[in-house]
């Protein structure tokens, strides 16, 4: 990574309460601990892929603002890459829990109209 790039230690205490925010929604809302690995995952996913875009925007805000060597594009663009690969994880890493949990909410869509 450049030299120009320091930890966003905000940035990282914002992903980890969208994680526990989305992680209290769906335990407030019932969802049972069966689901809790899978839960643990989406709630880690979707925090870090919200993280790696705000990341990707620094990135290229630098690139476009700042730099001005060869030797700093170079560098922009190996953390541009290396941010797309982290983005790259997270979306075949989500696919599933986000597949389960929209079948799970619709199905207890179905189930509390019945109720009613």
């Amino acid at each position: 990574m450049s030299s120009k790039f320091d930890p966003n230690l905000e940035q990282a205490r914002r992903r980890s309460g969208l994680a526990h925010t989305i992680l209290v929604k769906l335990k407030t809302k019932g969802l049972s601990e069966e689901h809790d690995d899978e839960l643990a995952k989406l709630c880690t996913d979707i925090a870090d892929l919200w993280g790696a875009q705000s990341t990707f925007n620094e990135i290229l805000n630098r690139f476009l603002e700042e730099t001005d060597s060869w030797e700093s594009i170079g560098d922009d663009f190996a953390d541009m890459l290396s941010n797309v690969q982290h983005i790259s994880w997270h979306i075949d890493s989500i696919k599933v829990p986000l597949e389960t949990f929209a079948r799970y909410s619709y199905s207890e869509s179905d189930r509390s109209e019945i109720d009613e």
